[in-house]
């Protein structure tokens, strides 16, 4: 091969491939996936139709009538 400084060089440059970012990326994901089941565990289990039997009303005491 011909090292001629005036020529340029038609090969590909070769980039290595960097994996940085892709830990913390991992990780954001997973807290995002644990947090929306995490919300919609407590939701689950806490939620009360407001039809429901055992639904008190705000200000009443253990869901007394009003006298």
């Amino acid at each position: 091969m011909h090292d001629d400084p005036h020529t340029t060089s038609t090969a590909p440059t070769r980039i290595p491939f960097k994996q940085e970012g892709w830990g913390v990326a991992a990780f954001i994901v997973g807290l995002a996936v644990v947090t929306a089941l995490t919300a919609g565990y407590i939701h689950k289990t806490t939620y009360k139709h407001p039809t429901d039997v055992r639904f008190h009303a705000a200000g009443t005491a253990g869901g007394a009538e009003h006298e």
